[in-house]
């Protein structure tokens, strides 16, 4: 049986929790198998259309043929075994509770920790610390291809890129290095995703020697929205570079503003200024106030310019007129019924340099917000105002987008 070894390291705190409670309401620290060779599957599947149409097998277009044949052919399916089995292990006793992260941080990072953390900072999460070691086992059949299990291992690497485990790694938590990996081609372990990429095209030729089961793709990565989260349409850039600590990126990419409203944050700048156009004559809450307090039909027109970032946004308190408050309220979601999500598209993850600064490197990967389309194809999202949901547009202009990043960026 081969067997590869990748001793780890954090960078950020790595969030998740057990099934089972240590005391009260604190779970213990557990990072799962299952929620690893999950992480393993996202990235393999954004991998796949680098190099081939995951639409076509065989001689036909199925949608997804190609992808699923060869997610079960890495991961297993409901006909097939895993050709791999996976094990994690790290200390005992050092895990934290979420709840001593949030009172070392305050505010910020009652922000940077919305979803596992409540407005009371109760939560049921226990986190590794910065600088913590785990080490994760892969065991293979003896059946396995040897350019299949390169391509396995190299997922490792394009995880530590880009990504990290446990909750909330789109935010820069979960971060880890990668210590050593023993077992494990050299051709696994480096520049990423060019590395993965060249391995899956070779494993792909390995299988399809005369290029019928599949087709090839040759085209340089865009950014033009893809069905799902793919490389192949994506830009990243390294900045805050020689940062003193981890937690002065967090701060700069968590949705931080001020008393009066305005930005704190590098983030904010690019979800409020830049996108919504906060406190200018073209802001994009002007429209639902008006459709709240007027009863103003929203044009099927409009462009909810926010919405590239994530859904659902939910607007609270807004007054009447630009820069009060009151009681409107207003959601916006890419279903009819208000329970469509769409995750952001960006990815953070924060890395260690050599001399013991840090840096942030954002992933940006273009993908459709919405499955409703109109006849221009554009993606059609829904306003919820008084319980009514209007029809609009959302924003899928991936090029501006990365624009505004750039000029925010440092």
């Amino acid at each position: 049986m081969q067997k590869s070894t990748f001793v780890c390291k954090t960078v950020t705190p790595m969030l998740s929790r057990s099934m089972y409670s240590k005391t009260g309401n604190s779970w213990r620290f557990e990072l799962r198998p299952q929620s690893i060779k999950g992480v393993m599957r996202f990235w393999f599947r954004a991998l796949i259309p680098c190099v081939i149409d995951p639409n076509w097998l065989d001689g036909s277009r199925k949608p997804f043929a190609a992808l699923h044949y060869l997610e079960g052919l890495m991961f297993g399916s409901q006909e097939k075994k895993s050709p791999f089995s996976l094990t994690v292990s790290y200390g005992d006793d050092i895990d934290e509770p979420l709840s001593s992260l949030v009172k070392s941080g305050g505010k910020f990072f009652r922000n940077a920790l919305y979803g596992p953390i409540e407005m009371d900072d109760k939560t049921s999460y226990s986190c590794l610390m910065p600088d913590q070691s785990f080490t994760i086992r892969i065991r293979y059949t003896s059946s396995i291809l040897p350019i299949q299990k390169t391509v396995t291992d190299s997922l490792m690497s394009l995880i530590s890129y880009y990504s990290g485990f446990g909750a909330k790694t789109r935010d820069g938590f979960g971060s880890f290095s990668i210590s050593t990996a023993k077992g494990v081609e050299e051709d696994s372990v480096g520049k990423q995703y060019s590395s993965s990429k060249s391995l899956l095209m070779k494993m792909i030729r390995e299988l399809d020697p005369d290029e019928k089961k599949f087709r090839f793709v040759n085209e340089e990565p865009n950014l033009n929205p893809y069905d799902f989260p793919t490389l192949a349409r994506s830009r990243n850039i390294n900045g805050m570079a020689e940062s003193p600590n981890w937690k002065d990126i967090l701060k700069e990419f968590t949705g931080l503003r001020n008393m009066d409203g305005d930005s704190l944050s590098t983030y904010t700048d690019l979800k409020l200024i830049e996108l919504r156009r906060y406190k200018r004559d073209d802001d994009n809450l002007n429209p639902l106030r008006d459709a709240y307090f007027k009863g103003t039909t929203l044009s099927k027109d409009f462009v909810m310019r926010t919405s590239i970032m994530g859904l659902p946004i939910g607007y609270k308190n807004f007054g009447e007129r630009p820069g009060t408050t009151g009681n409107g309220s207003a959601n916006i979601c890419n279903s009819r019924n208000g329970s469509g999500r769409k995750a952001s598209p960006l990815f953070l993850s924060i890395h260690k340099a050599l001399n013991g600064t840090y840096f942030a490197r954002i992933l940006l990967m273009a993908s459709k917000i919405s499955p409703d389309r109109d006849n221009n194809d554009r993606p059609v999202i829904y306003a919820i105002v008084k319980g009514e949901p209007y029809p609009i547009l959302g924003n899928e202009n991936f090029e501006e987008l990365w624009n505004l990043l750039e000029g925010v960026i440092e």
